[in-house]
């Protein structure tokens, strides 16, 4: 299960723009008593629920694959590029090659063929999961 679990935290984690902190960056909105009113959960609970997926515990994972399509699979490639690479970078290496292989989105940029001064970036990552198992942008 935590195998299953990571690969999404570590997708939410390079996501977010603004950094993690241990500490409740998020100010809660005050209570209106309103009838459409979202009962909030909290970080306590977060927590507790987080070392339970971590632990194995609560509800398995059972989809069979959960990326099926390539522009679902660019969808959830391109925040992390973007995060790590800068997006203006990614952007300049379109058109992407994508292929599913043997239950993996390979995504990859490309550059100019006369471009002499570097390589494009590199994701491979499960179509089941989203666990990354490449990462990376070549000079």
């Amino acid at each position: 299960m935590t195998k299953l679990f990571l690969p999404f935290l570590t997708f939410f984690l390079f996501a977010c723009n603004s950094p993690t902190s241990t500490t409740n960056t998020k100010e809660i909105p005050e209570r209106t008593n309103e009838p459409d009113e979202h009962e909030i959960l909290g970080e306590a609970n977060a927590r507790k629920q987080t070392r339970e997926a971590l632990e194995g515990k609560g509800q398995p994972f059972t989809w069979d694959t959960l990326i099926k399509t390539s522009s679902a699979a660019i969808a959830t490639a391109e925040p992390i590029l973007f995060n790590v690479f800068g997006k203006e970078r990614i952007i300049n290496e379109k058109p992407y090659e994508v292929y599913l292989i043997d239950g993996y989105w390979y995504i990859a940029g490309t550059v100019p063929k006369k471009y002499n001064k570097g390589g494009a970036f590199e994701i491979i990552f499960s179509a089941r999961d989203g666990k990354i198992i490449r990462l990376t942008h070549y000079k």
